[in-house]
């Protein structure tokens, strides 16, 4: 579903914590079986520090500008193989572009996420906090990641900046380099963002407006894991199709060739092909929500 950790949900439950929780301890990346993965994650003695990307334009703060575009509460359904999901999200438009923020909790991990996307809803800078469920310590083994996209030279092979605090509070750097199967155009940029959840499609959808029967690729940044890639992936459009458990006709939207989500018709994601689907759907009850430890700080942290 998309939160680090989650692709190995199953099993049990306390044994999965403590596994989770160790890796976040001795560091995503570590060890000999993620040397692929970490020629493409390049050790730095600092990034661009180019500040928290609020608008200067909005007379201050612009939590309340402009307005909501899309926004959801999903979580999964009968047919789901991850129990107890659950997913809310929000893209709002702001003076100088747009901001999501989502929460996703499942019973083992809690993921909080921050994107800035420009006017043209392409993506300059995130921010993601995993906690773990179930953990004794105030901070929840708080992992917390921030991704610079603005720093990229103009003409320069694409790249992304990672600065990150671990659960120990230690903090690296990283530079991000492309990779995956498929070639990266000289000077390309991140143009869209996946996270843990559903919700952040969003705003891919939006940017595309892909008619039925399109297709776009684009430079992708995926942080679901504890070890992000940075790619180029595929974006289709489908022919619509009637879903009785989502209430009628969805659009219907395949990327990197494997993962399908379904959409309303303003492209707000509002169910997956894996089961997820609005939560007001569902005639069964919410699980209770997990612990907060503490309000997500973007600003501030790492």
């Amino acid at each position: 579903m998309g939160s680090a950790g989650a692709r190995g949900a199953g099993g049990d439950g306390r044994a999965a914590l403590v596994f989770v929780a160790a890796l976040l301890l001795a560091g995503a990346g570590s060890g000999a079986s993620l040397a692929g993965c970490r020629r493409k994650h390049v050790p730095v003695d600092a990034v661009p520090e180019l500040g928290y990307p609020a608008c200067v334009d909005g007379g201050g703060g612009d939590a309340d500008a402009a307005g909501v575009v899309g926004q959801g509460r999903i979580r999964a359904g009968p047919l789901s193989a991850e129990k107890n999901v659950v997913e809310r999200f929000e893209l709002r438009r702001t003076p100088c572009g747009y901001v999501f923020r989502s929460r996703q909790e499942w019973p083992l991990a809690i993921s909080d996420v921050e994107v800035r996307y420009d006017a043209a809803l392409s993506p300059i800078w995130a921010w993601k906090r995993l906690t773990i469920a179930g953990a004794d310590r105030p901070d929840g083994f708080a992992d917390i990641r921030r991704y610079e996209l603005r720093g990229q030279r103009p003409g320069a092979d694409a790249e992304v900046f990672i600065k990150r605090r671990d659960a120990r509070g230690e903090v690296s750097f990283e530079r991000l380099l492309p990779g995956g199967r498929l070639p990266v155009p000289a000077g390309a940029r991140v143009g869209a963002i996946v996270g843990p959840g559903r919700g952040v499609i969003t705003a891919w959808l939006q940017r595309e407006h892909l008619p039925v029967g399109g297709k776009v690729r684009e430079l992708v940044l995926d942080f679901r894991d504890l070890v992000e890639s940075l790619e180029v992936g595929t974006l289709e459009r489908h022919e619509d199709q009637v879903e009785p458990s989502l209430g009628g006709t969805v659009r219907v939207y395949t990327f990197f060739g494997r993962e399908t989500v379904f959409a309303d018709d303003h492209d707000v994601v509002i169910g997956d092909l894996a089961g997820m689907r609005p939560s007001s759907s569902l005639a069964t009850p919410e699980p209770e929500p997990l612990p907060m430890y503490g309000q997500p700080d973007p600003v501030h942290t790492p």
